[in-house]
């Protein structure tokens, strides 16, 4: 790696200024807490952000001992996908002092994605990370926004942070979206986790206009499916379990995929030449973690201690997306395969088409008018933070592997921080 020891703790370095100058130009909660906007808070003393852990664990000394059932969207406690589940269990569970014991099941073991918002009310789970694209009819909201990540950029560090935290940005401040949740008895915590870019996993290169020509292209939303045909491109439906194997058989040229969920999957392996954007993406598949019934019901030291918590959910999910950028240069790589960026005439027409599927959310009345133009704004905003703490794109894809600092676990702390104290702070319970 190119990186020295010293290089990779800048932006920690920097965090106290730049993570202040952006809380103080944007963030109407303070540093002692929220507005209490997520509804009434609990029962009991709660303590101040930025509380010590002390602090913290002396707020929960008449704290009943409370177990909460936790759904993570990780397989298993292994692996990449699994860093933002580990670390909020570490949380709850330290940080309490012992009185909360959270009780998780991996893979789906409770309630399946489509059964999760029901599962949530009914009790089954307590806080679950979910899916809601997969019910666009249950979360329109939701899923229009789905759209609006199609005019994020795409870059291997940069536009993964600014994309997930302006999409974060503008979600929080949709209160259309934040009731679509809570008129269903669902609370929102970590409200829309834009995850990882999309690309184009191909058996064989694709750049121009004749590669993408009838290539028959894995698709999992709407909106994907749109910008597909802008391409001429034949959209396929297909299960992720089924795509392997289709990848291989020849069934489907392409799949678009995050390069976490390809790593999981192991498309990269039948399908290593990466087709990216740049300047916007493929609709990516958003998700989020959301507490149900239980959560009035909880002591407000518990409910700020897991509103809290979703800083370190921000991080280690976007530690995820990113390593997953790290492992796919590597797999590439080994594969003989090859990353190609899609070229300026392709781009234009998604581009294109991308504007007008936001366009139409909003006549729809399911964005808020001026989205064309505000998502834009907010990456580059974003991007203008990820610039100010000390973190740039020292290379691209292929490359990743050789300039990212992947040990330095972190090294996208100063980032989350920045993002939960001028976004989410407002809305911590209180």
């Amino acid at each position: 790696m190119t990186n020295s020891t010293n290089s990779r703790r800048t932006p920690r370095a920097l965090a106290g200024a730049a993570a202040l100058a952006v809380v103080l130009s944007g963030c109407a909660g303070g540093a002692g807490g929220g507005s209490g906007s997520a509804g009434q808070g609990g029962s009991g003393e709660g303590y101040e952000y930025g509380a010590s852990d002390e602090e913290i664990k002396a707020a929960f000394a008449d704290v009943d001992p409370i177990t909460i059932t936790y759904q993570p969207s990780a397989q298993s406690p292994e692996g990449i996908d699994a860093y933002r589940s580990q670390a909020f269990i570490e949380n709850l569970e330290t940080l309490s002092d012992g009185k909360i014991t959270v009780d998780t099941t991996y893979g789906q073991g409770i309630a399946g994605y489509t059964e999760l918002p029901d599962a949530l009310v009914d009790g089954r789970v307590d806080i679950a990370y979910m899916l809601p694209i997969y019910q666009p009819d249950q979360f329109p909201v939701f899923h229009a926004w789905v759209t609006g990540t199609t005019l994020t950029g795409a870059s291997p560090l940069v536009d993964e942070l600014a994309a997930n935290a302006a999409i974060g940005e503008l979600t929080w401040n949709d209160e259309q979206l934040v009731s679509e949740f809570r008129d269903q008895g669902i609370e929102p915590l970590n409200l829309f986790n834009s995850a990882g870019a999309v690309a184009a996993m191909c058996g064989t290169p694709h750049e121009d206009a004749d590669d993408w020509d009838g290539t028959q292209v894995r698709a999992s939303s709407q909106a994907q499916t749109s910008q597909l045909n802008a391409l001429d491109s034949s959209p396929v439906s297909l299960q992720y379990t089924e795509t392997f194997e289709a990848l291989q058989r020849g069934t489907v040229d392409c799949t678009l995929s995050t390069t976490l969920a390809a790593d999981a999957g192991g498309f990269l392996e039948v399908a290593p030449h990466i087709s990216y954007t740049t300047e916007v993406t493929f609709a990516r598949g958003p998700g989020g973690v959301y507490a149900g019934s239980a959560w009035q019901s909880w002591p407000l030291a518990v409910q700020q201690l897991v509103f809290d918590s979703m800083k370190d959910e921000f991080v280690q999910s976007r530690r995820g997306d990113v390593e997953g950028n790290y492992v796919a240069a590597q797999t590439v790589r080994e594969q003989d395969g090859t990353f190609t960026e899609m070229d300026a005439d392709m781009q234009s027409s998604l581009k294109e088409a991308s504007q007008g599927l936001v366009e139409a959310e909003v006549e729809e009345g399911r964005l808020p008018e001026g989205s064309a133009d505000a998502i834009p704004e907010a990456v580059d905003k974003w991007r203008d933070v990820a610039a100010d703490l000390g973190y740039e794109d020292e290379g691209t894809f292929s490359d990743y592997d050789e300039w990212y600092p992947v040990d330095d676990v972190e090294y996208l702390d100063a980032y989350g921080e920045a993002y939960f104290e001028e976004i989410m702070l407002p809305h911590r319970p209180s």
